[in-house]
């Protein structure tokens, strides 16, 4: 009767330690694209200002380009042709109409 019993207890243990665990799906939006902003040196500590089409500014950090970078700082735009500028103290470092792609990181390369 103990042995019954035991088995009883230690089977539920073991059949619920072999369950298969929570399964998650990760999906991105479908209208995003992504943007990194990548220099050689550490010029630009303080961040950038970056204008996307009229909207209002937004303060990006900048990562240095290395080897070690697996992925620095990224921001979500909207796909799609976009008018980016970025703006350091006044001086603007890129001024560009580019293509954004869906799903897309699109690496920017300051001076």
């Amino acid at each position: 009767m103990k042995k019954y019993l035991f088995v009883l207890c230690i089977v539920p243990l073991i059949l619920y330690g072999c369950r298969v665990g929570r399964t998650t799906e990760v999906r991105g939006y479908e209208n995003e694209s992504y943007l990194q902003f990548v220099q050689g040196q550490q010029k630009y500590q303080e961040g950038v200002e970056v204008y996307v089409d009229d909207l209002p500014f937004f303060v990006a950090k900048v990562n240095k380009v290395n080897d070690r970078t697996v992925k620095g700082n990224v921001y979500t735009v909207k796909s799609g042709t976009r008018h980016l500028k970025v703006v350091y103290k006044g001086k603007v470092l890129f001024d560009k109409q580019v293509i954004l792609s869906s799903q897309q990181t699109r690496q920017i390369q300051l001076p």
